[in-house]
């Protein structure tokens, strides 16, 4: 994992987190850490960068229609289409918790991936987490919650990240195993989130799931989500035999 900086002056550069995407060193996400939206000829450089460096795809994050312009421009394309969910949060107007959820622990680490795993089992690459990328989403924001719920086992059936950044927060990842599906597990840790994130004194939550992921939408809607009418694209870009703009 590293950084790359798009120029010199701290008030106008933006710096980007370079990490392997699914632990694939040939594969880098790009994420924008801080700083303004990084233009056309400053991902035009790191392009060139990591090409150098011996990279052949480079992914982005979820990212809004302004966001994508500056990797759109320079050839980078849909790879991933996401719902965007929000809502606001009023500290005095928080649901009931539903269950208790426990602290994911670093004991827990290993079952939880698992749980992870069996819950994406059927999505795309894009869902589909590994112990790195796991990790990140808890790198994300300035502060971070794990939460899960075990079953009769006592092993995880439920697990969730929520982070905040300020006053806006993010369900980052929510799963549960397909074998506890409909057992209100979903809806305590979006519960427990909502919770959390109105405690410390966020103001808006925000969600993203797959289009075609009908019970998380219907779980999120429940809990007082609304679906924006522009989502979320995830872009990907071959270096493979590419030829980039020096003039940029």
């Amino acid at each position: 994992m590293e950084r790359f900086v798009t120029g010199t002056n701290p008030d106008t550069s933006t710096v980007l987190r370079l990490s392997p995407w699914r632990g694939d060193v040939r594969t880098v996400q790009v994420v924008v850490l801080a700083g303004p939206t990084p233009q056309a000829h400053d991902v035009d450089r790191l392009l060139g960068y990591l090409d150098t460096r011996g990279v052949l795809t480079v992914v982005t994050t979820a990212l809004g229609p302004v966001d994508q312009r500056p990797f759109v421009e320079t050839g980078f394309a849909p790879y991933e289409h996401l719902l965007l969910l929000g809502r606001s949060i009023e500290p005095n107007d928080l649901p009931a918790r539903e269950r208790r959820t426990r602290p994911a622990r670093r004991q827990d680490q290993g079952a939880v991936l698992a749980l992870d795993e069996r819950a994406f089992a059927t999505s795309s690459a894009f869902w589909r987490f590994d112990r790195a990328a796991l990790a990140d989403a808890g790198q994300a924001t300035q502060t971070c919650r794990r939460r899960l719920i075990k079953g009769p086992q006592h092993q995880p059936i439920g697990h969730a990240v929520t982070g905040r950044t300020s006053t806006i927060g993010f369900l980052q990842r929510l799963a549960v195993d397909p074998s506890a599906e409909g057992g209100g597990i979903g809806s305590a840790l979006v519960v427990d989130a909502l919770r959390w994130l109105g405690r410390t004194g966020a103001l808006e939550a925000w969600v993203n799931t797959q289009p075609g992921n009908l019970r998380a939408r219907d779980l999120y809607l429940r809990h007082g989500f609304v679906e924006r009418d522009v989502g979320l694209d995830v872009l990907m870009r071959s270096l493979n035999n590419t030829k980039r703009n020096p003039s940029r």
